[in-house]
């Protein structure tokens, strides 16, 4: 992992009861679930925020990378991720802009500057990994489905979807362009929820970040004097 790069989250998974069908699940069935749940976990990096200049006065902007990393249990697969970065907890911030809006299912190299007027300029090219295996480990490359919003609110949404039975790869950089007020810290909540495939189901089991678990994290801290 790069210097810049800093593991700022990683927690279990729990079943998804808001969304989960109890009634479909033999009581054998449900303990075996929600055992094999507290084996599948998440992670979530941070780079070192940089600075992006703003000609809007009192508004400082900062661009942030995000990776999403999922460590499924030998016997689940995942086939769908939702990653939410929720700003509410920082007063006046604004998510100005985000990248990958939305990868179609064929690998991309995605590259990514700040351009004009508080937005990315993002090209995206299309990569043979069958190939050029190595560039799967690239943090700007990207496999699954994924589509993304939230540009102009203060919730951010990646979706992740993987193709049939395939391994879900989640390890791509995610980048927001975020402002808010000068000198104050960017704080932001952070949840997962997530669709796996176990053996012997034919349903996909929903499961989302433990209720326990530290959510808060800083994405942006105040200098200090």
């Amino acid at each position: 992992m790069d210097n810049d790069v800093a593991v700022i989250a990683d927690f279990e998974l729990e079943l998804d009861d808001h969304e989960d069908d109890r009634s479909k699940y033999t009581p054998v069935e449900d303990r075996a679930l929600r055992l094999l749940g507290r084996d599948n976990r998440v992670a979530i990096s941070l780079r070192q925020p940089r600075t992006v200049e703003t000609e809007e006065p009192g508004r400082a902007a900062y661009d942030i990378g995000l990776m999403l990393a999922l460590h499924p249990h030998p016997r689940c697969r995942f086939a769908w991720a939702r990653l939410l970065v929720d700003l509410s907890s920082t007063p006046d911030a604004i998510i100005e802009d985000m990248v990958p809006h939305e990868v179609d299912g064929r690998a991309v190299d995605v590259e990514t500057r700040v351009g004009l007027g508080l937005k990315f300029a993002a090209v995206f090219s299309t990569v043979d990994l069958e190939a050029n295996p190595e560039l799967a480990r690239k943090s700007s490359v990207f496999l699954p489905r994924m589509t993304a919003s939230g540009i102009g609110f203060r919730k951010a949404y990646w979706d992740f979807t993987a193709h049939g039975g395939d391994y879900l790869h989640t390890n791509g950089e995610l980048r927001l362009l975020v402002s808010a007020p000068v000198g104050q810290a960017v704080t932001a909540s952070m949840a997962v929820r997530a669709h796996l495939r176990l053996p012997g189901l034919m349903n996909l089991v929903p499961v989302r970040k433990r209720r326990d678990a530290a959510a808060t994290v800083e994405l942006v801290s105040l200098p200090a004097f």
